[in-house]
């Protein structure tokens, strides 16, 4: 079982368990303590765990950690400006998708000029935006309400999506690494966001400095499923010339 497999189990059995011991995680994982212990480590350095003697508890329930208004609060401001820049590669009768990250949702606030826009979303949160826009014709894609996340996910929505082509997808991501890709907070938001991706011509990331070099749990990608990297002016200028010197079309306000 390989680093990313024994991550997701240690967070399946936080979700269900208030605390759990380093040897229920090597029973489940069939690997040595001492792996373990690096795991936890590592996770814990992430934010989502505790690390106690002989074990972990939750540092708060995994869906409120990763919820959406958690998410919404953290560099709310550098995530507006992104979106207000990344609002600018829109055109009159685009068809787009919008994934379900606080970032993404932030950028439906500067859509209302537009007066032929059609936004294909499983983001409850970016409909409630959009509602009052009738020149903007909204698609929700159905499946099973995250009520944490406030969106849809499931095998509908994977299903559904396959039906749809867009000129341009807006996704956000839990981390980038250039040496890795993109990655996120868990499995289901990550296989839709790489299916708006894959059906979109061109795709945009939007994503604050914080999270550039710092991957999350979950790696879905390589950097090439994007197009271009919408971030803020306060990245790391070394960090920014490396991107660039791979190519990596990044755009800062």
């Amino acid at each position: 079982m390989n680093q990313e497999q024994r991550k997701r189990v240690i967070l399946k059995l936080l979700e269900s368990n208030e605390a759990i011991s380093i040897h229920e995680i090597v029973s489940n994982c069939q690997v040595s303590e001492v792996t373990i212990r690096r795991d936890l480590a590592l996770l814990e350095k992430k934010g989502m765990l505790k690390r106690i003697h002989g074990g972990a508890v939750r540092q708060t329930a995994i869906s409120e950690l990763f919820g959406f208004d958690n998410g919404l609060r953290q560099n709310k401001e550098l995530k507006t400006e992104i979106c207000r820049l990344a609002s600018t590669f829109i055109e009159e009768g685009d068809t787009i998708y919008m994934d379900c990250g606080t970032t993404v949702y932030l950028l439906a606030q500067f859509l209302h000029r537009f007066k032929r826009l059609r936004v294909i979303t499983n983001s409850l949160p970016v409909v409630s935006e959009l509602i009052s826009s009738p020149h903007i014709r909204v698609h929700l894609i159905g499946g099973v309400l995250d009520n944490a996340r406030k969106a849809l996910y499931g095998p509908t929505t994977q299903e559904l999506l396959a039906r749809y082509k867009a000129d341009k997808a807006f996704i956000g991501a839990g981390g980038i690494k250039l040496s890795e890709g993109l990655s996120c907070h868990n499995e289901k938001e990550a296989s839709i966001t790489h299916r708006m991706a894959e059906y979109a011509e061109k795709v945009y990331l939007l994503c604050d400095s914080s999270k550039i070099e710092k991957p999350s749990y979950y790696n879905y990608s390589g950097i090439s499923l994007i197009d271009f990297l919408v971030t803020d002016n306060k990245i790391d200028p070394s960090v920014l010339q490396m991107y660039r010197n791979e190519d990596v079309k990044v755009v800062t306000y």
